[in-house]
C-alpha cells in the first residue's frame, strides 16, 4: 500500500501539537513535489541519453533507503545492530562525542566495531548543542564552531578506519547561519523535517528524514517504503531508543520486534532498494549530478569511455562508484572484460524496454573505461553511440582534444567560451563526415571551466572542459 502520510494520527498522540500538524502538511506537499518532478520513472538521470547513461541510483535501483540512529543509545547496538547485520544492511550512527562511554552510551571500542562492519559513524555534535540558539548569539560563535570541528576531529582520531563527513542537527535545531558554517566541516547534514527526499535534495545541509515514534504503527512504517518506491526518491529513517518489553533506553523507544519486522519488509523489497549509509548516498548524488560520461573512441578490439567530474577531493573523498549502462550494439555485446585503469570491473547484461545493455560500476576520474572485445568492432557497430561530443583528457592541464561527429560533410559552428560567456576561440569551419578532432591549447588560460559549444544543422552540444594547470 502507498502511505503518502503517516497513518497514525499526530493529533491523537498530542492533540495540541501545532508542530506535528504542520509536519503533516509539509509531508503531503513534499509528495506532491516528488510526483511532479520524477516523470521519467526509468531509473536514469534526467540528462541521460538512450545509448549510455549514469543511473539515478546505484545499481539502477528504484529508490534509496538509509537507517540512521541518534544519541548513542546502548540498545541501538545491543538490539538493532545485530538485526541489521543479519541482512547485511549498513546504517549511519550519529554520535555525541562527549557522551561516548558514559552511562548508557557505547564506548569507542564498540563504535570501532560498528565501523569495521561497514556502518557509518557520523557526528551529532560535541555536546548535543542547540545550534539555532548558538547562531543567534555572536558571543557563542566560537562555541558553535567547536561543536562542529571538535566532534568531527574526535571521531576521525578515535575511528581511523573512516572519515567523519556527515552531521545530524541535535533537536532538529538549524537555521541559515548554522548551515552555512556547517559546510566548512561536513559534506552534508541530516535534518529532522518529516519528509522524503527527491533524487536531488533541496538542501544538502538540512536533508529531510522520517522520525519513527514509539507509537507509529508498523503498517505506517512499512508504508513509507511503499511510498518511496512509488516516487523513486530517498528515505532516511530516524530512530532513537529501543525496548524489549517495558524497559526503555533512550528517547521514543520503539519495540524491537517492530524494527525486526520492518527489516523483514525491507528485505522483501531489497531488489528495488539501494540500502546504504547517508554518506554514500550523498556522495553518489553529488558525483552523479556533475559527472560526464561519454564515448571516446573504438580502436580495434577496444571501445573506450571516459567518466569524469571536477569535484574537489581534498576535504571529502568522492570515491563511490556510479552505475552505468551502455547499449550493446553489434559486436559490443561480445564484451568479455571491462577495465578502468588498473582495475577489472564486474559487469553483466540486462534487457531494458526490449533493448540489451551492458551494466557496470565505475569511479569517476580513475582512467578510461575500456570494453574489451574478442573481435574488432567497426564504426557501424557504434553509430548510435556517436551522438555527442567530448574532449580528452578532461580535466586537462595544458591542451586537450575536442572530439565530435557529424553524419555528413557540413559547416559546423565550434566556439569556446569562458565562464563569463566571453568567446575565446572560434574553430568554425566546413568539417567532413565522421569523427573530427580539434586541438585546444589552454596554456595561456587560467584554471577553471570552459565551455565548447558545437552547433550543426541538427543539434547543439555543449562540452564542459576543466583546465587545472
Amino acid at each position: 500500500m502507498i502511505y503518502p502520510l503517516p497513518a497514525n494520527s499526530y493529533t491523537a498522540r498530542n492533540p495540541g501539537s501545532v508542530y506535528r500538524i504542520l509536519a503533516l502538511l509539509l509531508l503531503s506537499l513534499n509528495f506532491i513535489y516528488i510526483a511532479s518532478a520524477n516523470t521519467e520513472g526509468n531509473g536514469q538521470t534526467a540528462s541521460s541519453g538512450p545509448d549510455y547513461w549514469i543511473g539515478r541510483w546505484y545499481k539502477f535501483k528504484k529508490a534509496a533507503f538509509t537507517v540512521s540512529f541518534d544519541d548513542n543509545y546502548r540498545f541501538q547496538v545491543v538490539y538493532a545492530t545485530p538485526l541489521l547485520n543479519q541482512h547485511n544492511y549498513k546504517a549511519t550512527y550519529f554520535i555525541v562525542t562527549n557522551r561516548v562511554g558514559k552511562g548508557w552510551a557505547p564506548g569507542w571500542d564498540t563504535l570501532n566495531m560498528l565501523a569495521s562492519q561497514g556502518h557509518e559513524i557520523a557526528s551529532h555534535s560535541k555536546n548535543h548543542a542547540d545550534f539555532t540558539y548558538l547562531s543567534q548569539h555572536p558571543e557563542f560563535a566560537d562555541s558553535m564552531r567547536r561543536e562542529f570541528r571538535d566532534s568531527r576531529d574526535t571521531i576521525n582520531a578515535r575511528i581511523p578506519s573512516q572519515q567523519c563527513e556527515t552531521f545530524a542537527w541535535p533537536f532538529g535545531s538549524v537555521n541559515i547561519v548554522s548551515t552555512e558554517i556547517s559546510a566548512n566541516y561536513y559534506m552534508a547534514c541530516r535534518g529532522s523535517i518529516d519528509r522524503f527526499e527527491d533524487s536531488v535534495p533541496d538542501n544538502y545541509y538540512n536533508i529531510y528524514s522520517q522520525h519513527i515514534y514509539h507509537d507509529t504503527p508498523l503498517e505506517s512504517v512499512n508504508g513509507y517504503i511503499d511510498t518511496i518506491l512509488k516516487y523513486d526518491g530517498w528515505l532516511v529513517e530516524r530512530w532513537h531508543g529501543f525496548r524489549v518489553m517495558h524497559d526503555t533506553n533512550g528517547y521514543e523507544p520503539v519495540y524491537i520486534g517492530d524494527f525486526r519486522e520492518h527489516l523483514n519488509y525491507i528485505a522483501q523489497n531489497e531488489n528495488n532498494l539501494w540500502i546504504t549509509t547517508l554518506g554514500k548516498v550523498v556522495k553518489y548524488m553529488r558525483e552523479r549530478d556533475v559527472s560526464s560520461l561519454w564515448f571516446v573512441d573504438s580502436t580495434g578490439y577496444k571501445v573506450q569511455f571516459n567518466l569524469s567530474n571536477n569535484l574537489p577531493d581534498t576535504l571529502f573523498h568522492y570515491n563511490v562508484p556510479l552505475s552505468i549502462r551502455v547499449k550493446a550494439h553489434g559486436k559490443i555485446e561480445n564484451v568479455y572484460m571491462i577495465t578502468q585503469g588498473n582495475d577489472t570491473l564486474s559487469f553483466g547484461f540486462t534487457w531494458y524496454y526490449g533493448t540489451k545493455y551492458i551494466y557496470f560500476d565505475a569511479v569517476p576520474n580513475k582512467g578510461f573505461i575500456v570494453l574489451h572485445l574478442p573481435d574488432p568492432a567497426g564504426m557501424h557497430d557504434l553509430l548510435a553511440l556517436k551522438r555527442g561530443a567530448a574532449n580528452y583528457p578532461n580535466p586537462f592541464n595544458s591542451s586537450t582534444t575536442i572530439l565530435f561527429d557529424v553524419p555528413q560533410a557540413e559547416y559546423v559552428d565550434v566556439r569556446v567560451y569562458d565562464q563569463t560567456g566571453r568567446q575565446l576561440r572560434d574553430f568554425s569551419n566546413l568539417y567532413p563526415a565522421g569523427r573530427n578532432s580539434i586541438e585546444f591549447d589552454g596554456t595561456a588560460l587560467s584554471p577553471g571551466v570552459y565551455n565548447c559549444v558545437i552547433r550543426t544543422r541538427e543539434r547543439k552540444t555543449d562540452v564542459r572542459m576543466v583546465l587545472t594547470h
